[in-house]
């Protein structure tokens, strides 16, 4: 009968407790003569956590060569080894049902688990059990020690991002700055707050400047420094799985670069752009990224045509058409005259004062924000009841894993408001200060650059939905932002 070892370490404290590479090699080489049993393979993964099987190569090539039926055991020192997520456990013994394979753990004092008997199936679950329980207090004391840091000023980053380097003052590690790079801190963010976009800014970068260690500037790259809370002096962590709200963030004892002002103002951008749905398409078309089709919903695009006038001169005009009608035909809409579309949206700002609402205010969005954290934490709650009673045997495996599945799309849900809160914090503009600040423009407007143009339009719409019924335009929604 031929055999696969798996043996696993994540971290150097392992080592020292002697969980290392070697001895677990040792042990199950021992347990594999005992059983009478042929090597197939070791299979491993060297320094990488417990947490989940999904990400780790050696228990994946593992489930494939079992799958492809090269061996007919699976031999572990502990059960952790394997995995401390009990869902991860679940599934892996399920496959090793299915397979009818062996599965034998040395530190049972080298007794085979039936996994098809009740027994063998209870011992399992409450392992997997224990074993999660351990994870879970693993990762909170982790966070935990690095909340505690941050809050303390500490360094937790190994490496400076652009803009600072680290130096050891008085035994400690701090975040200083790097003037060169500060410079192109600052550059980025002055370009991005003058209306640039992210791949323009990136190809501006190119042509004077490099990253960090002569690294090459790119979209990705860009956002990244426009989104980094380090610039403005702060600490932050993120563990990989958790949403971007949750994102732990605390005062750092290092120099800002970036002015919590303007950071915000730049988040208030991007937001509203929509990492590209808005972007600014051409500095030509003020409503570019923001008119949508009232047929087929795609965005209107800019075009220009020049006409030649009696004294010689030229003079331009600009036009919007639907994206489907334009690319694949695929829509009936019409295209309109910029200047048809400039006084639709005047007089709509006009006939609906009492139609228009203003946003909620922050107070407001705050307060709905407490009430999504009550329901996020009263799902973490329940998550961990239904863990008890898996354990206690209230409740089957399979019933435990389809309400988990259900309370991840509910929680998808209330995350997205959650998130979507955030917005009302950084906008404080109301429709009543967008209506003044139209009819003070309408009357000089074309004397205005397009560029300028631009900027204004895209600071106080998100969205001018609009439509010809009966040869007469109009718009059908207008959100502002």
């Amino acid at each position: 009968m031929k055999a696969a070892l798996y043996i696993r370490v994540s971290t150097d404290r392992q080592n020292e407790e002697g969980f290392s590479m070697e001895a677990q090699h040792d042990v199950l080489m021992e347990l594999l003569e005992k059983k009478g049993m042929e090597l197939y393979r070791v299979y491993s993964d060297p320094g990488i956590s417990g947490r989940t099987i999904k990400k780790r190569p050696g228990i994946q090539r593992l489930i494939a060569d079992m799958k492809a039926g090269k061996f007919d055991a699976v031999l572990v020192h502990k059960l952790d080894r394997l995995s401390r997520n009990l869902g991860d456990l679940y599934e892996f013994i399920a496959l090793i049902n299915k397979l009818n394979k062996r599965f034998v753990v040395a530190s049972l004092g080298s007794e085979e688990i039936d996994t098809q008997s009740p027994m063998g199936k209870a011992f399992l679950y409450f392992n997997g059990i224990f074993a999660e329980i351990y994870s879970d207090n693993l990762r909170e004391e982790t966070l935990k020690g690095l909340t505690k840091k941050m809050e303390n000023g500490g360094l937790h980053m190994s490496k400076a991002p652009l803009g600072y380097d680290i130096e050891v003052i008085d035994g400690e590690r701090k975040l200083i700055i790097n003037e060169y790079e500060a410079k192109l801190i600052k550059e980025v963010c002055r370009l991005y707050l003058a209306g640039k976009g992210v791949v323009s800014i990136a190809k501006h970068m190119n042509g004077h400047s490099r990253g960090k260690e002569g690294g090459v500037w790119d979209s990705k790259y860009v956002r990244i420094v426009l989104q980094n809370h380090t610039y403005t002096g702060h600490n932050h962590f993120k563990p990989v799985l958790w949403e971007e709200s949750k994102r732990i963030i605390k005062p750092g004892e290092h120099e800002a670069i970036i002015s919590m002002e303007d950071f915000l103002k730049v988040r208030k951008m991007m937001a509203r752009r929509g990492e590209g749905h808005m972007a600014r398409h051409s500095y030509e078309y003020p409503y570019g990224g923001i008119v949508k089709c009232g047929l087929c919903g795609a965005t209107y695009i800019g075009n220009a045509s020049k006409q030649k006038l009696a004294d010689g001169t030229e003079r331009v005009y600009r036009s919007y058409r639907c994206r489907n009608q334009y690319s694949n035909k695929t829509c009936d809409a019409p295209g309109i005259s910029e200047l048809h579309l400039q006084q639709l949206i005047f007089e709509k700002l006009q006939i609906t004062n009492k139609k228009l609402q203003d946003k909620k205010t922050s107070a407001q969005a705050k307060s709905d924000q407490r009430l999504l954290q009550k329901e996020i934490e009263v799902s973490n709650r329940r998550r961990k009841n239904w863990m008890l009673a898996l354990g206690d045997g209230k409740l089957s495996p399979d019933d435990y894993a389809n309400l988990i599945d259900e309370e991840e799309d509910r929680m998808k849900t209330i995350t997205a408001q959650y998130e979507e809160k955030e917005d009302y914090y950084i906008n404080e503009l109301s429709t009543e200060e967008i209506k003044d600040m139209m009819a003070n423009l309408k009357d000089n407007w074309v004397l205005i650059e397009a560029e300028t143009q631009k900027l204004l339009v895209q600071s106080m719409f998100r969205q001018v939905v609009i439509k010809k019924e009966s040869d007469k335009w109009g718009i059908l929604q207008m959100r502002t932002v």
